[in-house]
């Protein structure tokens, strides 16, 4: 509830946030608005999301960079089919994998696979995916989604072991 994020102690959050529901998926109140830049927005879109969806919301910081989703299959072992990293065609202060983005994705971004990455980085996103979907209990298949940040360090978003199968 609203309520709630008033009792939590935001002096130290490291806003930009990004929210979005909690049990929704296929990029379900994930909008280019979901980024916020202080407790102000933050709370004017937990409410809207709040409202519209009837379930908490997940806060998190928003880390800028790139986007890449894995996908695993098998159990033991488990292994990776592929990187593809999401690559906005238009240059923006930053991007958000939207809702917007997803229903009009032909025009305003390029899928590559495999993603052309330091192998550095390459190597981070592997070891991190096996080990999230280890640490989680996943079988036969899933996709994790995440971000790199600036500095070349992946971020877990999240993992969806029931992935869309879409060409």
């Amino acid at each position: 509830s609203l309520k709630e994020l008033d009792v939590i102690d935001w002096r130290d959050f490291p806003f930009p946030a990004f929210l979005k529901p909690a049990y929704e998926g296929s990029s379900k109140g994930v909008r280019i608005a979901s980024r916020v830049e202080n407790l102000a927005g933050l709370k004017d879109s937990a409410a809207k999301l709040l409202e519209t969806y009837l379930q908490p919301v997940l806060v998190e910081e928003f880390i800028d960079g790139e986007e890449v989703t894995v996908g695993l299959v098998g159990n033991d072992p488990v292994r990776i089919i592929g990187i593809m990293r999401v690559v906005p065609r238009q240059k923006t202060p930053y991007f958000v994998y939207s809702l917007e983005i997803k229903r009009d994705w032909e025009n305003l971004v390029d899928y590559e696979c495999p993603a052309r990455l330091a192998p550095l980085i390459i190597d981070k996103i592997e070891k991190a995916s096996l080990s999230i979907f280890r640490l989680l209990g996943c079988r036969d298949f899933a996709r994790i989604d995440m971000r790199i940040s600036k500095s070349g360090e992946p971020y877990f978003l999240e993992i969806n072991p029931l992935p869309g199968l879409n060409p």
